[in-house]
């Protein structure tokens, strides 16, 4: 191990423990921190020309446009990883930095109310940038229970206010040409709601956990079916010629096509082409095979990026003779694959062939016993 790779953006520091070896007479254990990767000055400016142009559209919400504001605004405040964003408007008694709409009823119906909102964008390193929006902000839209209730609550409290002399009042009858009816809402609901609140979080918590594990399943077993076709091809090209990189394009380039011709998705040449990729943004070809073993994390794809390095650090030639004999072992383990998972299928039958079996027993059963009686 000579290489540390970093968490991507926004994904934290870690503290890295090593152990050793070679320092001294004994093995020495360290924990260094290693921080997150942090944007060029580049790429950070690219972000954020990205972000003021897609900015208006970001921030709409619900509105048709900038000049018919009748809802809230979405006004984001961390954007993307490592920035961040400070609104504020001209008429903040209007409109506040979070994007509500403060107007009473009354003003700004008829041809709306002017406001110049500002928002300072901060990148990771400190540069700034600022952008600016012309707007035009109308009474907020009420729906039709809005309104109801709004009217419903004028009329309690007049009918408070006016019974203040007397012992109690009584609540409207009717709202509209609808007729009303009322109970006390009981306290203990909410003890019920706080008490299941904790509850349904552990049940999400380990649903989720039990989802992701499931998936983590399904993607093993996809890669192990497909462990004897990346070895296969591999070896055929370069028995054809080809160097390792020229055949690894290649087989990304040929299953890429496939994809747009809508074929399934395929979690060993996903990963295929993520190295790809990686080799073809300047990342040493070596440190990409170590990479994509690390993430297949399968005992044959680590050979495998284990073969592929020796085969670049040493100009190994017989190469092409390893890769045979990890075909013969791939293929022996996807038949010993399909054999298991031949054998899981059978056993999820045997509920169904019981319960079948129940049903004929029963069947032959009852008239057995009603001719006794």
């Amino acid at each position: 191990m000579g290489y540390v790779a970093r968490k991507e953006y926004g994904k934290g520091q870690e503290e890295l423990k090593l152990v050793v070896k070679g320092a001294g007479e004994e093995e020495i254990q360290m924990e260094i921190p290693v921080a997150e990767r942090q944007y060029t000055l580049k790429e950070e400016e690219t972000v954020m020309d990205d972000l003021v142009n897609r900015l208006e559209e970001m921030i709409l919400g619900d509105n048709e446009d900038l000049l018919h504001i009748q809802s809230p605004l979405f006004l984001i405040k961390e954007p993307s990883t490592g920035f961040s964003i400070q609104w504020s408007s001209d008429r903040p008694d209007l409109l506040d930095d979070t994007g509500k709409i403060l107007l009473q009823a009354g003003e700004g119906q008829q041809e709306g109310i002017p406001v110049q909102l500002k928002g300072k964008i901060r990148g990771p390193s400190g540069t700034v940038r600022e952008t600016e929006f012309a707007l035009k902000v109308y009474l907020p839209v009420q729906t039709e229970a809005e309104k109801a209730r709004e009217e419903l609550s004028r009329q309690i409290r007049q009918a408070e206010t006016d019974s203040r002399t007397q012992e109690g009042f009584y609540l409207p009858e009717t709202l509209g040409d609808a007729e009303l009816s009322y109970r006390k809402a009981e306290d203990g609901g909410q003890f019920w709601i706080l008490a299941m609140g904790p509850l349904a979080a552990v049940y999400l918590r380990a649903r989720r956990a039990d989802q992701k594990k499931k998936e983590q399943k399904v993607r093993e077993r996809q890669l192990l079916l497909d462990y004897s076709e990346v070895v296969s091809k591999l070896q055929i090209f370069l028995g054809a010629g080809m160097t390792v990189s020229s055949a690894w394009e290649k087989m990304v380039l040929d299953y890429l096509e496939r994809r747009k011709r809508g074929d399934a998705v395929r979690p060993a040449y996903e990963e295929m082409a993520q190295t790809y990729y990686q080799m073809k943004s300047g990342t040493p070809e070596g440190r990409a095979y170590e990479e994509f073993g690390r993430r297949c994390l399968l005992p044959p794809y680590l050979k495998l990026a284990g073969l592929l390095e020796q085969n670049r650090r040493t100009g190994a030639k017989n190469l092409r003779q390893l890769l045979i004999l990890e075909v013969t072992d791939a293929f022996e383990q996807r038949k010993n694959l399909a054999r298991r998972q031949g054998e899981e299928a059978s056993a999820k039958l045997l509920l169904p062939l019981f319960m079948m079996l129940g049903v004929v027993m029963v069947m032959v059963m009852v008239p057995a016993f009603l001719s006794f009686s």
